[in-house]
């Protein structure tokens, strides 16, 4: 019995990293892609528009070294002007977790994460055990292939952490093509409001924070409402490669805590998948409060190895009902 709560807390975890972050058999490949096409800048949002946001429009009072920087991201992503939004994906990984408190270490190979937006997810491992959201609601599968369906209080824990898989598959779909985000804010920054591990100082010496609020990172929740906070993604930007090199995305808070929503996700070794990139590996880094600010654990909590998937995915409503038996 404790194994399997062990199993089901550091399942959750490993899912969690594609915050910021990534199966039809497409092995990813080390080489870059084509050069992106020189494409016009995003257009801007009038100063009397509508309250409407406009996909790929940036805002009316965003900086032009805002824009630049932004126009420089969505260039290096490799998407085309006219690359429709990863709707659909289904991606595969080998993973290594650590629980909360404990040194030791968990390895999950052919681990399995599928997303069709904006609402459903399904998330399994090698053994067969799953956790999905789709038109029937929340359901947990087991191993032989037995579903119970996530309600009442007792599973209360199960649907917040599905909650928490769909954000992150969420986050993951829009950074992948960040050119088709509705931006409600965009601001470069000298620094990030948090303090980065130790381990990570190295990295941001290189990069540049850009900081932006869109209503597509809102965050979900089991009795289908929406967060009541914006959401907001702070992403470092590699100055040589213009690619995301570290992603933080939570919920504004009014004070200097960290917000329980914050996952700090580091992001490297980019390749071409489906004309965009996607990066291989992935380290995340729970929040932590200490001193009146919010920064992150020097240790990582879960490292990934994708291995292959496509985000242009061929998927359904009806791929996310349980087994029936």
């Amino acid at each position: 019995m404790h194994s399997v709560r062990l199993a089901r807390r550091i399942s959750a975890r490993w899912l969690a990293a594609l915050a910021t972050t990534a199966a039809t058999g497409a092995v990813l490949t080390a080489q870059d892609p084509a050069p992106a096409p020189q494409t016009p800048p995003a257009p801007v949002v009038a100063t009397d528009a509508p309250a409407e946001l406009v996909p790929g429009a940036l805002p009316a009072d965003a900086s032009p070294a805002a824009r630049n920087a932004w126009e420089a991201l969505c260039a290096a992503l490799g998407a085309a002007a006219d690359a429709p939004r990863v709707e659909a994906f289904d991606l595969s990984f080998d993973a290594r977790a650590w629980a909360e408190g404990s040194e030791g270490e968990k390895s999950f190979r052919n681990a399995r994460l599928r997303f069709l937006a904006p609402n459903f997810v399904d998330s399994a491992l090698e053994s067969g055990r799953r956790r999905m959201r789709g038109p029937r609601g929340d359901w947990i599968v087991d191993a032989q292939g037995n579903s119970v369906r996530l309600q009442g209080v007792e599973m209360a824990q199960d649907r917040r952490e599905l909650d928490q898989i769909l954000q992150v598959a969420r986050t993951f779909a829009n950074l992948v093509n960040a050119r088709t985000l509705r931006l409600r804010k965009l601001e470069t920054l000298a620094a990030p409001p948090f303090e980065l591990p130790a381990a990570l100082a190295q990295r941001a010496s290189s990069v540049s924070w850009l900081s932006l609020v869109s209503p597509d990172f809102s965050l979900a929740h089991s009795d289908g409402g929406k967060s009541s906070s914006e959401v907001r993604a702070w992403i470092a930007v590699d100055s040589a490669t213009h690619l995301p090199s570290l992603a933080v995305v939570a919920e504004e808070s009014a004070d200097a805590s960290a917000p329980r929503t914050a996952l700090l996700v580091e992001l490297w070794n980019w390749a071409p998948l489906d004309g965009l990139r996607s990066p291989k590996n992935v380290r995340t880094y729970p929040p932590l409060a200490e001193g009146g600010k919010w920064g992150f654990a020097d240790k990582q909590n879960l490292q990934l190895w994708l291995t292959k998937g496509s985000l242009r995915a061929k998927l359904a409503p009806g791929d996310f009902e349980p087994p029936r038996k």
